[in-house]
């Protein structure tokens, strides 16, 4: 029995692999150069969609952290903050930690809502409408589920645009949708 299956890989001759063969070096080289010239000429064809998409993420971005806020206000009683220092272009998370000996006290929250960065081309229009401590403005969320009544944008020198909402009364935040194009 081990003679049969030692000649069998010796000669390749098995019932079940007959007439199959292996990927050699060369045709895993072409096949990689093929692959990597389409993409060459491809990505410049994509490049007009990546600022536009940076926009979107950073909007989706900003919503994410500012509904986790909302919802660690309700859940521990603590009112948190989501600060953004426009001119470091970064953002990221703050609470209060002890409300009733030291009110104006917040902290950082850290971990993985530490501070983000904004992309380099990406900007925030209207942040002069948001509530405003120590040089940086703020989305604050209150553990009864309120939040201030603000609207503003993430914006890139190319026009792109999404406007982030958070509605006063349900501390609801949400990016508004596009204007229909005509």
């Amino acid at each position: 029995m081990i003679e049969v299956l030692s000649h069998q890989r010796r000669t390749g001759d098995s019932s079940s692999g007959a007439g199959r063969r292996g990927v050699t070096l060369l045709e895993l080289i072409l096949v990689m150069i093929i692959l990597f010239i389409v993409a060459g000429v491809a990505a410049p064809r994509f490049s007009d969609f990546f600022p536009a998409l940076q926009v979107s993420t950073t909007a989706s971005r900003i919503v994410a952290w500012a509904r986790k806020a909302h919802s660690d206000a309700a859940l521990t009683g603590a009112i948190y903050r989501l600060v953004f220092d426009a001119e470091g272009k970064r953002y990221w998370l703050e609470y209060q930690p002890r409300p009733l000996r030291e009110p104006e006290t917040f902290e950082k929250v850290g971990g993985s809502w530490d501070e983000e960065p904004f992309p380099e081309d990406v900007t925030l229009e209207g942040l002069d409408a948001l509530e405003e401590a120590g040089g940086f403005r703020y989305l604050e969320f209150r553990p009864d589920g309120t939040a201030g009544d603000f609207e503003f944008a993430v914006t890139n020198d190319r026009g792109d645009r999404r406007t982030i909402k958070v509605v006063k009364s349900t501390g609801q935040v949400t990016v508004l949708p596009l204007p229909e194009e005509e």
